[in-house]
């Protein structure tokens, strides 16, 4: 009781010289609020595909990768708020906003009954020169919030890369699949054996990237199942 009392009052002594913002809009909120205005709230574009077994994002990976479920949270529309929200834990340091959602689309992924039989969360891993530059894994924060919520275990250093590459926001069209290919690899199979792997990633593209994540897992692991969440989909006019 002691410890929560000091806690809450680290919190307002913070808030007193940082107020809190508006992960999206960086308008003033309230503890309560979290880490996201009542406004923003209402009106981010959410996808609303975890409720539904077959959805765009499911056939983006048809023909590529066997995966059991497939979804996104948000749309990733260009010049949006919410593009800079994702930005912002991205390449700005806001792990506490990317772990934020997290919680909030696991929650809805456990309400929608079709990620029910998940076993493990897996992020899509950084390369450690990466991972070095920029300090965190922000997918990794992002599968942290939706494995707490889901209430199934987090692996964080089984699925690696091993080759370091340009980024994919640098190449476009096929240069993605050839960029990422052969990239990943799983350190130990045998932890993966016959598990449901819900594989998480911050922004859903071409599918590139997870999908060489899903097929490193297979070729280590072929009894193990594979599905999909991404925070945000990048709409396209062929898909989402």
């Amino acid at each position: 009781m002691a410890n929560n009392g000091i806690s809450a009052a680290l919190a307002d002594l913070c808030g007193l010289f940082f107020p809190p913002v508006c992960a999206a809009c960086g308008r003033g909120v309230t503890r309560e609020m979290g880490f996201m205005c009542a406004e923003c709230r209402l009106d981010i574009p959410l996808t609303e595909y975890w409720k539904m077994p077959d959805n765009p994002v499911m056939d983006r990976f048809a023909g590529r990768l066997p995966v059991v479920q497939a979804s996104a949270f948000i749309h990733y529309v260009h010049g949006s708020r919410y593009r800079e929200l994702v930005h912002g834990f991205k390449y700005s340091g806001g792990w506490k906003s990317a772990r934020d959602m997290g919680l909030w689309y696991g929650s809805c992924l456990a309400e929608s009954g079709l990620y029910g039989e998940v076993d493990v969360v897996v992020p899509v891993p950084l390369h450690r020169r990466k991972l070095l530059g920029r300090g965190y894994n922000q997918a990794q924060y992002i599968a942290a919030g939706i494995a707490s919520t889901l209430g199934v275990e987090l692996s964080t250093g089984n699925l690696v890369r091993s080759r370091h590459g340009r980024s994919q926001t640098a190449v476009e069209g096929h240069e993605r699949w050839e960029n990422v290919d052969g990239a990943f690899k799983v350190v130990k199979p045998q932890a993966f054996a016959d598990r449901h792997i819900l594989l998480v990633d911050d922004v859903l593209t071409t599918g590139a990237t997870l999908t060489a994540c899903g097929q490193a897992i297979l070729d280590s692991v072929p009894d193990a199942r594979i599905s999909i969440a991404a925070l945000a989909a990048a709409r396209h006019p062929g898909g989402v």
